[in-house]
């Protein structure tokens, strides 16, 4: 899997940690063409109030085939349930949610653990 994250361009990641954090997410989804691994999407939730869509990614070489909407729509409908469901899209991804009926938000920040997350979720960077 860590290879899908580091060929949308989002860094080496070590496969352990990618893993496990599959396995402690409340709801994954797994894209196959063949054999290869070719798209994932998984979420973070408190039990009720706020569900997360993080990590979805497409190998670029499949993007535009409707893989990661599949993917977005299963999480979506997983996370029904909750009264508030969001996502932190990918810099430069903002009009492929918004085509889905997804809605940008005016407030929301990140605290940064580097120099590289300042510049590409910061307004002016």
């Amino acid at each position: 899997m860590s290879d899908i994250f580091k060929a949308v361009g989002w860094g080496e990641r070590l496969s352990e940690q990618v893993k496990l954090s599959f396995e402690r997410s409340s709801f994954k989804r797994f894209a196959y063409i063949s054999d290869e691994l070719v798209g994932v999407g998984r979420t973070v939730d408190d039990g009720y109030y706020y569900g997360w869509i993080v990590d979805l990614a497409v190998l670029p070489k499949y993007q535009r085939n409707g893989i990661g909407s599949q993917i977005l729509g299963e999480l979506e409908n997983d996370l029904k349930p909750f009264l508030t469901t969001m996502l932190t899209a990918a810099p430069g991804k903002s009009s492929f949610y918004e085509k889905l009926g997804w809605h940008k938000q005016r407030s929301a920040y990140i605290w940064p653990r580097s120099e590289e997350q300042i510049r590409s979720f910061s307004e002016h960077g």
